[in-house]
């Protein structure tokens, strides 16, 4: 069902991935905590930098910039000098991304029939907060780094500045009332959450009193009311569910509802859309089960080992007009993406692809197994699935004969957005 688009062969195990929603980007973290930006389109790199230890080319930059400025040799210790350490997570953060973000938080909340009229009235795009800048976010153990793609300037921020805590995860907050927005959460190793501000470099808030281990994962999403939250799942096997509107001036929040998600921990956390009902939340944990709840009441919907014995590492709410018996993808360590059917039909976890069958026979040695560590659905064009592997990054798809020729539009009830008439 899926074959080969691009594979860029790598010389360690890819480990961490994401792909941009509107620019053909894709950025990777290997075991070494090197990362970097590449366009699968045009098989091109665009960006490379040692994240867990010290980029010279990038502290280097960082002098020759300062000098420029008029700036005087600084007493300390550059950020640029220090130690990133292991690489917990990197994204993409622009206009486009922040768009998307809250479009598919926003459309998801709007399908339930209880969902009020500001959910479901029609989108408007939000106010530009990047200003044309594109950044890669590099979530690192000791420090986050923030590089913007167009100017190639970075700003370090150390964990000392968010009470010296290791940075395991991040989401970005869509919502605030001030003038301190963009905002980015990290999940600390103690169980707080921190939030910076992307325009004061300082830290805003914190999210206090839930997690007694560490964070492992966070994302935000919409209820159906229109309040905008935030979950976080940890080492502690809770799921953790906080307020994300920031229309108080509050720098401690508590949260608001916490559950007992996955024995050994949660490893990851993804938003499902239902069409006709309210969101649901996907949960994969240590205890080697993928759970769905129910985002209105947060009762536990349904409990299944995907593969049995293997632990899952990534998750994706996954939907195409191709297949739609089919609305979850996952991957443990092996060959494959498994894909889990809808309750409707079977109900059944089944290979979607073995990648294997699909990279050049020569790159992968007779001896040699290859093993995905990570995965990652295109957020726009569904057909399209990047893994990280043992090998390398593959970007697969799905067959042309399997794509149709023409997809509808989501359109919110009773609005003439992607409407035509005809005339005679």
């Amino acid at each position: 069902m899926l074959r080969l688009r691009t594979f860029r062969p790598t010389n360690d195990k890819i480990v961490k991935i994401q792909l941009h929603p509107t620019h053909p980007w894709l950025v990777t973290a290997d075991a070494s905590d090197h990362v970097s930006v590449w366009n699968w389109e045009h098989r091109q790199v665009i960006y490379e930098l040692k994240a867990g230890g010290i980029d010279e080319r990038r502290l280097v930059g960082a002098k020759l910039e300062k000098l420029a400025e008029g700036e005087s040799e600084p007493k300390g210790k550059p950020t640029e000098a220090m130690r990133g350490g292991s690489v917990k997570q990197v994204d993409f953060y622009d206009d486009d991304v922040r768009f998307w973000q809250l479009w598919r938080n926003r459309s998801a909340a709007a399908e339930a029939p209880s969902a009020v009229n500001h959910v479901t009235s029609a989108f408007s795009s939000p106010a530009p907060s990047t200003k044309g800048r594109h950044f890669l976010v590099i979530c690192c153990e000791n420090k986050a780094i923030f590089l913007d793609l167009v100017t190639m300037r970075g700003r370090d921020v150390p964990k000392q500045e968010l009470d010296n805590k290791s940075l395991l995860c991040m989401e970005f907050l869509s919502r605030s009332a001030g003038g301190d927005a963009p905002l980015v959460a990290f999940g600390g190793s103690d169980g707080v959450i921190r939030v910076l501000s992307m325009i004061t470099w300082k830290l805003v808030r914190r999210y206090t009193g839930g997690h007694k281990g560490s964070i492992s994962c966070l994302m935000t999403f919409m209820a159906s009311s229109g309040e905008a939250l935030l979950i976080s799942g940890a080492s502690d096997g809770l799921l953790i569910l906080w307020s994300a509107d920031h229309g108080q001036d509050s720098r401690e929040l508590v949260p608001k509802l916490s559950l007992k998600a996955h024995d050994g921990g949660v490893v990851a956390v993804e938003l499902s859309r239902v069409i006709g009902g309210a969101p649901q939340l996907i949960t994969i944990g240590a205890d080697k089960t993928l759970a769905i709840w129910d985002t209105i009441s947060f009762k536990e919907l349904r409990r299944i080992k995907p593969v049995p014995k293997l632990a899952c590492h990534s998750v994706a709410s996954w939907c195409h007009p191709r297949a739609p018996n089919l609305d979850i993808l996952t991957c443990v360590k092996d060959s494959h993406i498994w894909a889990i059917e809808h309750p409707t039909y079977s109900a059944l976890t089944r290979p979607l692809c073995e990648l294997s069958s699909l990279v050049p026979p020569q790159v992968l040695a007779p001896n040699k197994k290859l093993r995905v560590y990570c995965m990652v659905a295109h957020p726009l064009q569904p057909h399209l699935v990047a893994t990280g592997t043992n090998i390398g990054v593959i970007v697969s798809e799905l067959m042309a004969r399997s794509l149709p020729a023409v997809a509808a539009l989501p359109t919110p009830v009773g609005s003439r957005e992607h409407s035509a008439s005809l005339c005679s």
